[in-house]
């Protein structure tokens, strides 16, 4: 019985908030989405963290309002898992996870406008979250905009990888012209996600080691860098190939990548490779 009162509670201030969104609202406005099952099963777990009616509302109504203007559910309710399993305040979550939703709105955007897919349940969904991800993470909208537009046509989940690419150059210390170079040169040369994967790891290996982007890009792709030897990567014509191991290298960061042939496989070279997700 406590519990249904709970339940009703949190129901009730819901719909005092939507209501009063309503009320507010130009008559011409999008009238608010309502919550479905999944976002309402939440409910219940909201007020043993402690939110109030008004907040449970409000975040139900940004999960729904998300979701209804195409934000994949996952990456509002994956956020609001994470929070809730932190125990997080819940005015700080709450004020997170409209945060998030925000982001995901602008990564939307970009993401439409390079002529993406957006169906829900599409690759797409992959390159939207991808991009809210490096957006939220500090990587500019102007420089990810050019990449999508640049790679407009592509492979969803091929971009989602020069997304996910750029953020974790981003995110390791490596300069914006330098990340946002390398993502030009794996969509230029149409790589796939391990060999974008072993780019990535061999630029922040280097990176760390105080070689310059300049460098360490003529490393990948043109031949050795002033005073170092070439790391095997040679050229985007055909004839070269990466001599460092394969391996998941920064699987945490990126999952699992797709199947290459062992390094030293002249057929695996970046120019070589087919034209496939």
């Amino acid at each position: 019985m406590k519990m249904r009162t709970l339940i009703l509670a949190g129901s009730l201030g819901l719909l005092a908030t939507l209501t009063s969104r309503a009320q507010s609202d130009p008559p011409s406005a999008t009238p608010p989405a309502s919550p479905d099952a999944t976002e309402t099963a939440f409910v219940p777990r909201l007020q043993q963290r402690g939110f109030t009616p008004e907040q449970i509302g409000q975040t139900l109504a940004c999960l729904a309002d998300a979701r209804h203007q195409g934000v994949p559910a996952a990456a509002l309710t994956l956020r609001l898992e994470e929070g809730l399993a932190k125990n997080v305040e819940p005015a700080r979550l709450l004020a997170t996870l409209q945060a998030r939703a925000r982001t995901m709105l602008q990564a939307r955007t970009l993401v439409q406008a390079a002529n993406y897919d957006l169906v829900p349940g599409s690759p797409g969904d992959d390159l939207l979250v991808a991009t809210g991800l490096a957006l939220e993470s500090g990587v500019p909208a102007t420089d990810l905009s050019g990449v999508l537009q640049r790679g407009a046509g592509r492979y969803a989940m091929r971009m989602a990888s020069i997304v996910e690419a750029g953020e974790n150059l981003h995110l390791a210390g490596v300069d914006i012209a330098t990340t946002r170079a390398l993502m030009n040169d794996c969509l230029d040369r149409d790589l796939r996600r391990m060999e974008v994967l072993r780019a990535v790891r061999y630029t922040i290996q280097q990176h760390r080691g105080g070689m310059d982007g300049d460098n360490i890009r003529r490393a990948l792709w043109g031949g050795k860098a002033i005073g170092e030897a070439s790391p095997g990567w040679h050229g985007g014509q055909g004839n070269g190939r990466f001599g460092n191991s394969g391996g998941s290298g920064m699987g945490s960061g990126y999952g699992g990548g797709g199947g290459r042939s062992p390094a030293g496989d002249s057929s695996t070279s970046p120019a070589m490779a087919p034209n496939a997700p």
